[in-house]
């Protein structure tokens, strides 16, 4: 299974490909982002036939709330994921100087049980 949704100038890009989703970009619509009930609706049938292993790669440059309680209902299809015995590896990504996406990352790393690695890049 393949997809892709576009990037706007508030929704970022989603890329999936052979067990690896790749979500970058600013996630700051002014309302409800339905590009992560897109993502959930996809990778729900996915999850019927995964791969062994499941790699999910977060590039944002920005957060409104919105997108915060879409992320964290993506998490949880992640632990359902997991669950089911899909290996799953998630990779936080934030700028050495924006703490707001660091620490939620580590907000996630300790709510959910899911094997997430925050990572600096610059």
């Amino acid at each position: 299974m393949t997809f892709t949704i576009v990037q706007t100038k508030t929704t970022p890009l989603a890329e999936f490909r052979d067990g690896y989703l790749s979500i970058s970009g600013k996630s700051v619509p002014f309302n409800y982002p339905e590009i992560y009930d897109t993502i959930r609706d996809r990778l729900t049938l996915y999850m019927e036939k995964p791969e062994k292993h499941t790699t999910i790669d977060f590039r944002l440059s920005a957060i409104n709330a919105a997108s915060k309680r879409s992320i964290i209902n993506t998490f949880c299809l992640f632990e359902e994921m997991k669950s089911k015995g899909c290996d799953v590896h998630v990779n936080w990504f934030y700028q050495s100087d924006d703490e707001d996406i660091f620490e939620l990352g580590e907000i996630f790393q300790s709510v959910f049980d899911l094997d997430i690695h925050l990572r600096q890049q610059d």
